[in-house]
């Protein structure tokens, strides 16, 4: 269902809209003032929202999100299966183009990753952006927010991974798997490499730690284009697990 993200936790049953939300609600939802919604908050709690004024909004918790929907959209109400996607720093828009997909499939955590391979470059306004860009992929598609972070250093990201952890390399290893032979466990992380893809220092470091070698059975894709492919196979394949 889609609901109205708001930006901040809502304190006293007041919100005051900020000048982009104000742009979202009026020029995109085509609200008016005196119409009551849904709205959400990024800790996943539902709210019955009454626009009073062209600025601000009485803001009630509830526990039936469906009886104020902003439309009539279908959309899928039930869990995800737990999925962290490791994505290298790319060159140019390309990890916005990934973000914003990866949220509107319901990907629950998506980390930066800095590779040995890794040419983009990262500064604080890109994490703006890619916050942003979050914001409104669960706007229009009704998802919950994910949560976003990094970039931190591949090592780092093969030491905190958890679940069964997937490395996707670009030819095949010893131990490579495809993803429907993997018999998952309760949560999965999945490393996707920059342009190039991973070094073979870095897969082999990635299997000591336990990490799963995947070749996907595709034609050749770009960096981007296997994380969407892999995030939206591993929706599909884990959907039984949950």
């Amino acid at each position: 269902m889609r609901v109205f993200l708001l930006s901040r936790i809502p304190e006293n049953g007041i919100y005051h809209l900020s000048a982009k939300e104000r742009k979202y609600l009026f020029s995109v939802l085509r609200k008016k003032v005196n119409d009551t919604f849904t709205a959400s908050d990024r800790n996943g709690n539902y709210y019955k929202a009454f626009l009073f004024d062209e600025e601000s909004m009485t803001i009630e918790p509830t526990d039936a999100p469906e009886e104020t929907l902003n439309d009539s959209l279908s959309s899928f109400k039930g869990p995800f299966f737990p999925i962290t996607m490791y994505i290298s720093v790319l060159k140019g828009k390309k990890n916005e183009t990934e973000i914003r997909m990866l949220t509107e499939m319901g990907v629950g955590k998506i980390v930066l990753i800095n590779t040995e391979f890794t040419k983009g470059i990262w500064n604080s306004h890109m994490s703006e952006r890619i916050n942003s860009i979050a914001r409104e992929a669960v706007q229009q598609s009704g998802s919950r927010a994910p949560e976003i972070y990094g970039p931190i250093p591949f090592e780092k990201a093969i030491e905190e991974a958890e679940g069964t952890v997937l490395i996707l390399h670009q030819s095949s290893r010893t131990k490579t798997q495809s993803l429907t032979d993997i018999d998952f466990g309760s949560r999965v992380s999945c490393m996707i490499g920059p342009e190039g893809g991973f070094s073979d220092k870095e897969c082999s470091l990635a299997e000591e730690h336990g990490a799963i070698p995947v070749l996907l059975k595709t034609n050749i894709l770009r960096a981007e284009t296997a994380a969407i492919y892999t995030a939206s196979s591993l929706q599909t394949i884990l959907h039984k697990y949950i």
